[in-house]
């Protein structure tokens, strides 16, 4: 916990440094948040804040935080579905980077299944790592199908959460992920992961709004002595 803490205390500085210091407009805002959260699902998904520092390769990250992710989402799925035999090796081949035959057999899964909103919503996230965090139609039409055959399964709104903050919106983010803190949505300990990422994410847009309240009256002040 302590850790986490440091993660989210540190967030903040770089945000308010790079705002001020930097002259960070938005854009590079929403960039860098989305990093940094994305950064922070990995460092608290893994479990494993101990271990020392490393600069991770590009292709050994993107492979920790699909591991985060599908670990989350596994966590949002019921215990007890027919659909495992489908999520346990779609999962797998997704862990190794083929996202493309991680859905082919989730889709085999929802011929035989076609309202398990478990199966729709592991086709929901794999179409978006393969898009790189982004929303892509099918992955919404996934998601859209797992929300009206189980309105209370939080993966949907998670993931459509942390595609609008990739995507440089992480106010609606917020929003999404608020919802599902105090929604009637499935119980698991997912809900207080979800809550300390909502948090810092709620931390980081109100230092970078203070952040930009204060440019704008350094702009306005008058200048001295005349």
């Amino acid at each position: 916990m302590i850790g986490w803490l440091f993660m989210v205390g540190l967030a903040v500085i770089v945000f308010a440094g790079l705002w001020l210091l930097g002259g960070m407009k938005r854009p590079a805002f929403e960039f860098v948040g989305a990093a940094l959260i994305l950064a922070f699902a990995g460092y608290q998904w893994q479990g494993r804040p101990g271990l020392p520092g490393a600069s991770a390769q590009p292709e050994q990250a993107r492979a920790e935080v699909t591991a985060s992710l599908i670990d989350l989402r596994v966590g949002m799925d019921r215990n007890f579905s027919p659909a495992k035999r489908y999520l346990l090796p779609a999962d797998g081949y997704a862990r190794r980077g083929d996202y493309q035959a991680a859905v082919q057999i989730l889709r085999g899964g929802v011929r035989a299944n076609p309202r398990d909103a478990d199966l729709w919503t592991a086709i929901g996230l794999q179409l978006m790592m393969a898009a790189d965090g982004a929303l892509p139609p099918a992955a919404k039409l996934a998601f859209d199908r797992a929300r009206s055959i189980d309105p209370r399964h939080p993966g949907p709104v998670y993931f459509t959460g942390l595609a609008a903050l990739r995507d440089g919106q992480p106010e609606a983010a917020l929003t999404l992920w608020s919802s599902l803190i105090s929604g009637d949505y499935r119980a698991g300990d997912w809900r207080g992961k979800v809550a300390t990422q909502a948090n810092a994410l709620g931390a980081m847009l109100s230092s970078a709004m203070e952040a930009e309240r204060m440019m704008s009256q350094q702009g306005e002040a008058p200048d001295g002595g005349r």
